[in-house]
């Protein structure tokens, strides 16, 4: 068998690539020539960019399922004072904390976490702010938190993993990490976001969070099954505004999937909370990383035997069997 593959280009095609040489296919620098090659990833954009982009999937979310993500509203350049003075008629009086993220931006950048709604006034008539589509939610300053060294409590997310494809259907791999803030939670300083925002790094010489495999804790087997029914209602959602999503592409040519990275938190009440999507998460390429051997090892190996495999071997799509990865429907 033949796959077409450049590591250079992603870490997602790194990884399957190296799995692949492993099972003896071997590299071909024609694609056309290749049993798999790139374009199987060429999935539909405009449902892709939905679910990445912060913006878009708060406006779908917002519309269909509004429960599985805290209070959110769209905010920009020309409409930051209309809806800051519509929100402030219902929270002007309360003690809600805000948290305003760029649409398009990943990796804890320009985040800013806000005590008041005169506060994000404030920073929208700064001239140095970032412009641009930003989102604006509801922060949860009672999180779940994780007992660290000296009894202090930590903040964490749970990163998952989808797969979308227009043959068969979306699914979850049942198996994830948690992203635990290095800093001691703080619900106070909002000036320091380490212990709030749990991305691997805020800065890059600094490791902000430790990331443990799911399966270490046991308070990951509840909050599972509530997180494949809050996907399975974007899902859901997702098909209604594009009937098409779901081709049941016989023909192996036709064959397109994503893979995306899904964050959620989880708060005091145990309520799971869906925050964001990345589609093409960026997945180490070294062997030495700490999940390399807990996690993604049989992830790969998994997605390869249920989703690369049978389109390298032209499988029928009704004979295509799926074990490992959970069906969202």
């Amino acid at each position: 068998m033949k796959f077409y593959l450049r590591p250079d280009r992603s870490p997602t095609y790194y990884n399957i690539a190296q799995c692949l040489m492993k099972k003896n296919w071997h590299k071909t620098k024609l694609s056309f020539l290749a049993h798999f090659s790139e374009k199987v990833f060429n999935y539909d954009k405009n449902i892709s960019r939905q679910l990445e982009y912060k913006h878009f999937l708060a406006k779908l979310v917002q519309y269909s399922c509004p429960e599985v993500m805290p209070e959110t509203i769209c905010i920009n350049d020309s409409s930051w004072k209309l809806s800051l003075d519509k929100l402030g008629q219902t929270h002007n009086q309360d003690k809600t904390a805000w948290i305003l993220k760029p649409a398009l931006l990943n990796n804890g950048q320009e985040i800013h976490i806000f005590n008041h709604i005169s506060e994000i006034k404030s920073h929208y008539i700064q001239n140095n702010r970032m412009g641009g589509e930003h989102i604006l939610q509801h922060y949860i300053t009672t999180p779940h938190l994780l007992k660290g060294p000296n009894n202090a409590g930590h903040k964490y997310s749970l990163r998952m993993f989808m797969v979308l494809t227009n043959y068969q259907g979306a699914f979850l791999y049942p198996h994830g990490y948690f992203n635990i803030a290095v800093t001691p939670y703080d619900a106070n300083n909002f000036y320091d976001l380490s212990g709030h925002i749990t991305n691997e790094h805020l800065q890059e010489d600094r490791v902000n969070v430790i990331q443990i495999p799911s399966f270490k804790y046991d308070l990951f087997k509840p909050i599972y099954p509530k997180i494949k029914s809050i996907l399975t209602q974007v899902i859901f959602a997702l098909e209604k505004k594009y009937p098409s999503m779901f081709l049941n592409a016989n023909v192996n040519a036709n064959k397109k999937l994503a893979i995306f990275g899904v964050d959620f938190i989880v708060d005091v009440d145990q309520r799971v909370w869906l925050i964001e999507a990345n589609h093409g998460p960026c997945f180490p390429i070294t062997q030495t990383h700490d999940l390399q051997a807990s996690l993604y090892a049989d992830f790969w190996k998994n997605l390869i035997e249920e989703f690369v495999q049978p389109i390298g071997k032209k499988t029928p799509v009704e004979q295509i069997q799926y074990t490992i990865f959970d069906r969202l429907d």
